[in-house]
């Protein structure tokens, strides 16, 4: 990781990763939003009563059989969520956690875009474990066993935002509940991941270390003008035959209410690690950029990678970030 030293890595000539480009072209023929906006009357209530903020009830988790492994341990577990207005069949959260004995830091780890399941994140942060971090995986809602459908693109808009929703403050909840066990807790993620860990760190009331990774201070330029947005369904978004432009501007305004500017930064700001990506074309370098300067005494680095080649080839430097936030608190 090299720190950044311009307004933006991108300013430098940088220019988009191929790998961006074909990991989009790939995936743009499994839309998002394909049956519309969804549920209307949900989306007017949570926009005038729903909030991040708002405090989630306790969780009482039901933990399994511990898996023993030669220097861990593995425990699936379960909870119900707190957000009672996600559908029946996402109500129990699912939750892996990885242990080992004398590790007094814990990390919630939230899934990226269509991450389902836990090997992503295991093969990415799993080493974490032996450097005193034990690490807790949400699965998201509508994702994996919380699936209603059986794609893995959400299919309204209103279950995005019962989704994004539901991570906040399933991790808020969870982040609660192991308070009392450990020492210090940060919460972490890559891209969309990244943006629902740096939302729950900025309304956990309590200190939180944050590892916000491949992500910027609002979502609604990476689903409207970023490589993202070839995959959003703006033809079933859009309410007449040539609208497609009036519904690219109601999403940009839904989802910048996510902004993370309209939140105060964490309590810990300075236990804060951002991560950047300078060929990243699914995060704008400017986003990034703005949430490092808005969390005033976080730690900025750039990766020389894209939003795919940063998973796939600059996983020690993710790790890293994750224990720097750590030690920072």
């Amino acid at each position: 990781m090299r720190e950044a030293r311009q307004s933006s890595g991108r300013s430098n000539g940088a220019w988009v990763h191929p790998l961006d480009v074909i990991a989009a072209s790939l995936t743009c023929w499994d839309k998002l939003f394909s049956r519309g906006w969804g549920d209307e009357v949900l989306l007017a209530d949570l926009v005038r009563r729903a909030s991040f903020a708002q405090p989630p009830g306790p969780i009482c988790v039901d933990w399994s059989v511990d898996r023993r492994a030669p220097r861990s341990t593995q425990r699936d577990g379960t909870f119900v969520s707190p957000l009672d207005l996600l559908p029946a069949e996402t109500r129990t959260v699912h939750v892996r956690a990885w242990l080992k004995p004398g590790n007094t830091a814990a990390c919630v780890i939230l899934a990226a875009s269509r991450d389902e399941g836990y090997k992503m994140r295991e093969q990415v942060f799993g080493p974490l474990i032996d450097r005193g971090l034990d690490l807790y995986l949400l699965e998201n809602p509508f994702y994996g066993r919380r699936r209603t459908s059986s794609s893995a693109s959400l299919a309204t808009f209103s279950d995005h935002v019962l989704m994004n929703l539901g991570s906040v403050w399933e991790a808020r909840a969870l982040l609660e509940h192991l308070r009392a066990s450990y020492k210090k807790l940060t919460v972490a993620g890559y891209s969309m991941g990244g943006h629902m860990a740096a939302i729950t760190a900025a309304v956990t009331p309590f200190p939180v270390a944050c590892a916000a990774l491949a992500t910027g201070a609002s979502a609604a330029p990476i689903y409207t003008k970023g490589l993202l947005s070839w995959s959003v369904n703006l033809n079933a978004l859009a309410a007449e035959p040539g609208q497609q432009a009036v519904a690219r501007e109601r999403l940009h305004r839904f989802i910048e209410a996510a902004d993370l500017t309209r939140h105060a930064p964490p309590i810990r700001v300075d236990a804060a690690v951002v991560v950047g990506g300078i060929r990243d074309g699914y995060i704008l370098a400017e986003e990034t950029e703005r949430l490092h300067q808005h969390w005033t005494g976080s730690t900025l680095h750039w990766l020389p990678a894209g939003h795919v080649t940063a998973v796939m080839f600059f996983r020690p430097a993710l790790r890293d970030a994750v224990a720097e936030a750590t030690a920072k608190l």
